[in-house]
């Protein structure tokens, strides 16, 4: 039902309520938790009449040129094609652009085995340097979105540098985001009973300086960032920063400008403390299993509180996930695409997951290759004519 039959449920409902002046005080209220249950915005807003439009030529043009979106792309528990279509609609809002985008991702991914890349770990030694970035799943949203935890200024970037190539790095980048997609977006559907496909990313700027971002880190961040723009976009549902240094409210004022008004939307800016933890809370509900000590602590204390909850970081989730599934056992972080199942003892109330932070602007992209042995990417993406230029901001999410 659309968000206006939604509503019109309730009104009936209530109406009926009113009416019914005999009705015990408990029968009321289970009433009223029906109506709301029923009222409930989606988690992902309907098509409006021109999307539809827009989805519907697609399809026909996928159909024109003999192509298909890959399963991979089209979990039912996430929407199905009608999602994953209109996602990339609302990337680049008319039809002749969203199709040149979907057309460049289905090439993509063609030609760099992306569909595949879950059945192929990383090496070992790589996995050694990137298992150590900090950034963690910690539960779900009061809105039924899994909530992602990334200490931004505390990823080793100088020694992934030191032991990885680009793309290598980016290899790992892009399991991780199918990861998220058969894995964790099935899971948070069904718990919510709605198509979930997007994620709240908690930004943790503790400790964040200028010149920690040197210009081989720039260049990394940036290829990494443009990958997930371009090829899976539409993936944030709210950005909390957290912990942020007085210079990064100068460096947002200015990046916001190239921005789209509605990813700018999406994006809040917290302070540190115990004020930041209450407003924090407020918005995510109590529902996660974010804890306090995760996001107000040292610099030197960062991820200590999540390994004493028994949470695995970041990328090495995603590997352990792989190994276990080639292995053929029951991973703790879901044995099969779409079921997880939690830790035991006391770290029953955790669900384990990563997610990348794929929502940042940067013109670039970089292919892909995970099926190569030497974990090469290409320079760039299969080129598609393009059906019509446009000059307005783009929306990174």
């Amino acid at each position: 039902p659309t968000s206006r039959e939604r509503a019109g449920t309730r009104r009936a409902a209530r109406r009926d309520v009113r009416g019914m002046s005999e009705m015990s005080g408990d029968a009321a209220a289970a009433c009223d938790i029906a109506c709301d249950a029923s009222s409930k915005e989606p988690s992902y807003p309907d098509p409006t009449p021109k999307e539809l439009e827009s989805m519907a030529k697609i399809k026909a043009w996928l159909k024109r040129d003999g192509l298909a979106m890959p399963s991979t792309m089209t979990h039912e528990e996430c929407g199905g094609e009608d999602r994953a279509v209109l996602k990339f609609i609302r990337a680049r809002k008319t039809a002749e652009k969203s199709y040149e985008m979907l057309t460049k991702t289905l090439e993509w991914r063609k030609a760099n085995d992306v569909d595949r890349c879950l059945e192929t770990p990383i090496s070992a030694e790589h996995l050694r340097h990137v298992r150590e970035i900090p950034a963690f799943y910690c539960g779900f949203g009061k809105t039924g979105h899994p909530v992602y935890l990334e200490h931004t200024a505390a990823i080793p970037w100088d020694t992934i540098l030191a032991n990885m190539t680009t793309d290598e790095f980016l290899v790992s980048q892009v399991q991780t985001l199918e990861w998220q997609a058969s894995v964790v977006f099935p899971e948070a559907s069904r718990r919510a009973g709605d198509a979930i496909t997007q994620v709240i990313n908690v930004w943790d700027l503790k400790g964040l300086t200028l010149s920690g971002f040197s210009s081989d880190v720039r260049a990394l961040v940036k290829k990494a960032s443009a990958l997930a723009q371009d090829n899976y976009p539409e993936g944030l549902y709210a950005a909390y920063i957290i912990n942020a240094p007085k210079i990064f409210s100068m460096v947002w004022a200015v990046v916001k400008q190239f921005l789209d008004a509605k990813t700018v939307a999406k994006v809040h800016i917290y302070g540190s403390g115990d004020k930041m933890w209450t407003k924090l809370m407020d918005r995510l509900g109590e529902g996660v299993t974010l804890r306090k000590e995760m996001v107000c602590c040292s610099k030197a204390d960062i991820g200590k509180p999540e390994a004493e909850y028994g949470l695995q970081g970041a990328h090495g989730a995603t590997q352990r996930w792989i190994r276990d599934r080639i292995a053929g056992r029951e991973s703790d972080f879901g044995s099969a695409p779409g079921v997880l199942r939690r830790e035991s003892s006391t770290k029953d109330i955790f669900d384990i997951f990563f997610d990348a932070s794929d929502d940042l602007c940067a013109p670039d992209l970089a292919s892909f290759n995970q099926r190569s042995s030497s974990a090469r990417l290409s320079s760039s993406q299969p080129v598609v004519e393009s059906v019509s230029a446009s000059k307005s901001k783009k929306c990174c999410c």
